[in-house]
């Protein structure tokens, strides 16, 4: 159904005057189709000024789905990070002695803040802001997590003395208050303003941006929908770069990233994306596919109510086939679920699993809808299961791999292992030009889970070759590789 997808935007294009080389959208397609959002979104996006106007709609159409795309796959990326970092800093608090690392309580408190537990967070970074011999600004930073931990924690009266008590000179700290204060929601802060504080100290200082006040500008920017603004910070950050480096001894190094950056990317992606897909769904050649993305990226970036408008429209009006329509449905049954109508969106789901029971697309598409909600769809996933043993060849690989997705969810990963692998290009195991990287993720958080090192870093070493910001992953799975064998494994990171 992707391949219709990709086959109607190239349709498009067919017969178009070339460029010197080659079309600019064409090329940007070719990219996409590869999985190169990166890439695809560059090309357009340097030249989108000068491509005439009648193919306008089709070039904001092509950066809208890069984007979107980016957008799901940093999603994914922020929750397996979650799942990794966790447990690698997990194991480095339980050192003891001069051995252990003195950052290890900020970062450990950090990344449980991020997972969404800030009552367990505050515990290590009181524990760090409360230590002899820590680095003045660093104790603000933690001191500012602190506070946003309160916040989170139904403490509100906690945070505010704490915050007031933060030393906001330092840009660094200047703009780590912008961030909690914009995560907090308290727009009175003019958390936007501050940013922009921060940046003109630090260019004034002559001062690069480290990845800690990278992250933090890439929140304030995400959530005010500066958007081009944070793409243009993003294009010129090493996203590989970590947050701290800290030495131990003579041959020990530990390295600490910001686990918020995922999660603050997928943002800043997704409202690219909904404002080119808005724009490409303005013009009659590509609002049909336009909206069929846009009611995606509305319901996960938007607004149900955004997303519920055109999912209708799309219903009832487009000239697509009936399988998108069908597809369109289940998040029509996603947003009334979201809108606490679960009988109603069951009742949508049994309908659609009634009338297309062999319908592998749609079916993966409830599937994954499951496994986004953490729903049981216990019938579903048999009829899924019998339709998969039923079948055979490459039509069946996205509905193995919406039940391997189910099952990851579930905590079953040797079940989702089974599904996900049969999901797998097998000539191509590791490649995102034949594998989905949102699958590639999700199978690499199955080796992790069972323990399977070498096979998760494999897929993350393809993966960095376009994505060099999942070196946070590799770097957190391979500490926890190397403690749990007592060596630095069998897998280096380049």
């Amino acid at each position: 159904m992707k391949r219709f997808i990709l086959l109607f935007m190239t349709g498009m294009f067919a017969g178009a005057p070339a460029f010197a080389a080659e079309d600019t959208v064409a090329r940007a397609m070719k990219l996409y189709e590869k999985r190169h959002y990166n890439e695809a979104a560059a090309v357009l996006r340097a030249d989108l000024a000068s491509i005439e106007q009648s193919r306008q709609g089709a070039a904001k159409l092509t950066l809208g789905m890069a984007y979107l795309r980016n957008a799901l796959l940093h999603r994914e990326l922020a929750q397996a990070a979650a799942t990794t970092a966790q447990e690698y800093l997990k194991k480095l608090t339980a050192a003891q002695g001069p051995a252990r690392s003195r950052f290890v309580d900020f970062y450990y408190g950090d990344a449980l803040l991020e997972a969404g537990k800030p009552g367990v967070a505050a515990i290590y970074l009181e524990k760090f802001a409360g230590s002899e011999g820590v680095d003045p600004q660093y104790r603000s930073l933690a001191k500012v997590c602190l506070g946003l931990c309160y916040y989170r924690n139904n403490e509100a009266p906690r945070a505010d003395p704490l915050w007031a008590g933060v030393d906001a000179s330092d840009p660094e700290v200047k703009a780590e208050l912008a961030a909690a204060y914009d995560k907090a929601g308290l727009a009175d802060k003019n958390p936007q303003a501050l940013i922009d504080e921060s940046i003109a100290e630090m260019k004034r200082l002559g001062r690069p941006f480290s990845m800690r006040m990278v992250k933090n500008i890439v929140a304030v920017y995400a959530r005010a929908g500066l958007t081009e603004k944070g793409l243009d910070l993003i294009k010129h950050t090493d996203l590989k770069a970590c947050s701290y480096r800290e030495t131990l001894g003579k041959s020990k190094v530990i390295t600490f990233y910001d686990l918020s950056l995922f999660n603050d990317m997928a943002l800043l992606y997704g409202q690219a994306s909904i404002a080119f897909l808005e724009k490409a769904a303005s013009d009659p050649k590509t609002r049909d596919v336009a909206d069929f993305s846009l009611a995606q990226a509305y319901a996960l970036f938007g607004s149900i109510e955004q997303s519920s408008k055109v999912a209708s429209a799309f219903v009832s009006s487009s000239q697509m086939p009936a399988q998108y329509k069908d597809r369109i449905r289940v998040w029509q049954g996603a947003n009334l679920y979201q809108k606490n109508r679960a009988t109603d969106a069951v009742g949508v789901w049994d309908e659609l699993a009634r009338k297309q029971p062999e319908d592998a697309d749609v079916l993966a598409e409830l599937l994954f809808t499951c496994s986004r909600l953490r729903i049981e769809c216990t019938k579903i996933v048999q009829q899924s299961a019998a339709a998969i043993e039923a079948g055979e060849g490459k039509k069946y690989a996205n509905l193995n791999n919406a039940v391997g997705k189910y099952h990851l969810g579930k905590l079953d990963p040797a079940k989702a292992l089974m599904y996900l692998e049969a999901g797998r290009d097998k000539s191509n195991k590791n490649k995102i030009e034949s594998n989905e990287p949102v699958i590639l993720v999700s199978l690499a958080d199955a080796y992790f889970r069972t323990k399977k090192y070498s096979e998760a870093l494999e897929i993350y070493f393809e993966m960095s070759k376009q994505f060099p910001e999942v070196r946070q992953i590799q770097d957190s799975m391979q500490g926890v590789y190397a403690m749990e064998h007592k060596s630095a494994g069998d897998v280096k990171i380049n």
